[in-house]
């Protein structure tokens, strides 16, 4: 569930939001396992509880409603700029291209007049939420060894708590903290939880101040070729989604220590000009060798054992930049400068796939990003330096060529000697310098509630990759088809073709590199029966072929839920049997509100899940989650620390949310 304001309209729509979010969340997890998925919807999130004018948003706030296509926003724009304000979330119905389901995610998030709050009374509004989770069976870190020692030094319990202030006169703040399983706590190791942090923010737009944001924010500008904190754009079924709109700079309660900045950022706006000075100090975990050698920077953010808490904060990282902004009438354009430092030198163990990677203790890069939007057309790119010398660039096109059929296309070019440490660009590889693609995509709203999305990008490695021992290239296509009926049901069908370089595993002093060919296969039907019942079939297929093996995966689930004003209960069955770990696959399951899961389905067994969520009182809701793997090809479960002397493990979730 993304949403839970409890009015019935907000929970008429948590399904189809759902929905956007888990195509998008599988997308990323199968190329980032550990990645904190809560950026996905925290922006969504912070608009439902302080909705968007649509009378007076510009163009990035609407933006930041994911789910709204490019051309959507600029049709919404111009349909505004030539008729005048909108009076009712029924006017929009006249904008092009905004189906009525999309109308009905959008009106919880939206309010309509001229009314500016500022100058209203102080109205104060939040919520805060406390989330436990504990897993039933021991793993190894938590048993006592021959010595009356145990590798983690922390109790079993996963502990979060999270609250967030808003006020009507543009003031918010918000708290984290944190601790995962094995971490102590209120120890002289660790002083609280693992994790605190926090934000105070101010927004105050058409004045010469318009924001100021101190604590943990996140940074975006351009397509992410310096500057992309958080999570990378990724490619999913939303195909013609390819151009980075995550906000410039927007307060955060994520809980990935690894991502984002700590410090602070100020905006002043001079008329169609403003400029963005930032910064941000904070602690990175890092591998140091030889008491001053750092080899590499964790990203996981655990510190349960003894080495790993004394790898902990270890590493101070500094970010500093400017960026500034001009906006016109169909024109934008931004440009900024980042310098990032080490307060010791990276030096990481030299491979030849990583000859090119990021090291020492500074980084400098620059960059020019531009936004041309002309009737049903809307030109987008970016152009990045590292250093001074090495130059990258991301360009691409959306064309809204009929009602109903939208083309995108775009093409990157970043050379293996650039650099950009706190970079996130779309690109194939995660370690993205010495890249080019090409990517074509396409969406079309057929008759009768027919709609068929695709895309197709072709990319090109110049230089090695892990477990790529020579310059390569490869492809990936993507095929989507969905059909709504008029008995509240919808039918999608999704098949995907890869090809990808890989070493031959079985002479690797050859350095041959042969192609790895991925055929997936996802069907899913959802039936909506009665006042509360829905049903939920899903099935996947995974074919992997390479030169010397074959492996395949596959997995059907079952979800039904139900649900009435107070109390909803989901629950799911899942069969998997996948004989590698290439064939895995991924599925998007229910979760408690603020929390993705997207769980590997790897090996052969089943999967049980249970969820319920009970409106206790209009301000005060509780949720509980249970979900057990049953594996039937194995008696033990991980590895190291983490191996469970059994073949099932269980999670226990339980989450309150107060409001107020």
């Amino acid at each position: 569930m993304l949403l839970g304001f409890g009015s019935a309209c907000v929970a008429q729509i948590n399904d189809q939001l759902q929905d956007w979010a888990s195509d998008v969340a599988t997308a990323y997890a199968e190329e980032f396992d550990s990645e904190d998925l809560t950026f996905l919807i925290e922006d969504l999130l912070a608009i439902a509880r302080n909705p968007i004018n649509i009378n007076t948003a510009g163009r990035e706030e609407l933006e930041r409603i994911f789910f709204l296509t490019d051309l959507q926003v600029e049709n919404i724009l111009y349909k505004r700029y030539v008729n005048g304000q909108f009076l009712s979330i029924y006017e929009l119905q006249a904008v092009e291209g905004l189906p009525l389901e999309t109308l009905k995610m959008l009106e919880p998030l939206l309010v309509f007049g001229k009314g500016d709050n500022k100058y209203r009374p102080l109205r104060v509004w939040g919520d805060a939420f406390f989330r436990s989770e504990f897993q039933v069976e021991r793993t190894a870190g938590f048993i006592q060894n021959q010595e009356g020692g145990r590798a983690y030094m922390g109790d079993r319990f996963k502990v979060y708590s999270r609250t967030e202030m808003n006020t009507n006169h543009g003031f918010s703040g918000g708290t984290i903290a944190e601790k995962d399983p094995g971490e102590p706590m209120f120890s002289d190791r660790i002083h609280g939880l693992d994790l605190m942090t926090g934000y105070l923010h101010y927004e105050n737009s058409g004045n010469w101040l318009s924001e100021v944001g101190v604590g943990q924010y996140t940074a975006s500008a351009g397509q992410g070729l310096v500057l992309q904190s958080g999570m990378p754009l990724r490619k999913s079924t939303m195909v013609t989604n390819i151009r980075n709109r995550k906000a410039s700079f927007r307060p955060s309660l994520s809980a990935s220590e690894a991502s984002g900045f700590r410090g602070g950022y100020a905006s002043f706006a001079f008329g169609d000009f403003e400029v963005t000075p930032f910064f941000s100090l904070k602690k990175r975990d890092g591998r140091i060798k030889n008491d001053s050698i750092l080899t590499s920077l964790r990203e996981d953010g655990m510190h349960r054992s003894l080495t790993e808490i004394e790898q902990r904060h270890n590493t101070e990282e500094t970010a500093l930049g400017l960026k500034t902004q001009w906006s016109g009438k169909w024109l934008q354009i931004d440009a900024g400068h980042l310098s990032y430092r080490l307060n010791r030198p990276l030096v990481p163990d030299q491979k030849p796939y990583n000859q090119f990677y990021f090291s020492g203790d500074k980084a400098s890069n620059s960059w020019v990003s531009y936004l041309l939007s002309k009737n049903n057309l809307l030109f987008f790119g970016e152009v990045a330096m590292s250093g001074y010398s090495e130059i990258a660039f991301s360009n691409g096109v959306l064309w809204g060529a009929a009602p109903g059929f939208a083309l995108a296309m775009a093409h990157r070019y970043i050379p293996k000697s650039y650099q950009a440490p706190l970079a996130g660009p779309m690109t194939q590889s995660s370690s993205f310098s010495g890249e080019r693609g090409w990517y074509t995509g396409f969406k079309w709203e057929l008759p009768d509630r027919w709609v068929l999305s695709s895309y197709f990008d072709y990319y090109r490695f110049e230089w090695l990759k892990f477990r790529v021992d020579a310059p390569s290239s490869g492809f990936d296509w993507l095929g989507n088809l969905e059909k709504e009926f008029r008995n509240e049901a919808i039918l999608r069908i999704k098949v995907r073709h890869r090809e990808k370089p890989l070493n031959h595993a079985e002479d690797m002093n050859e350095n041959k590199v042969v192609k790895v060919v991925y055929d997936q296969l996802k069907l899913q039907y959802r039936q909506l029966i009665g006042d509360g019942w829905q049903f939920t079939t899903q099935g996947q297929w995974h074919f992997v072929k390479s030169d010397e093996q074959n492996e395949n995966g596959k997995m059907l689930s079952q979800d039904i839920k139900w649900k009435n004003n107070k109390l909803s209960i989901t629950g799911r069955f899942a069969l998997f049997s996948a004989s590698d770990y290439l064939a895995r696959l991924y599925a998007y399951e229910p979760h408690v509100l603020y929390m993705f899961s997207v769980p590997a389905y790897s090996g052969k067994g089943a999967r049980y899940l249970l969820l319920v969520n009970y409106r206790l009182l209009n301000n005060l809701h509780l949720w509980l989650r249970a979900a057990r793997w049953q594996y039937s090809d194995r008696e033990t479960i991980g590895s190291g620390n983490q191996l469970i002397d059994a073949d099932k493990k269980t999670q226990l979730t339980f989450q309150m949310r107060v409001k107020f």
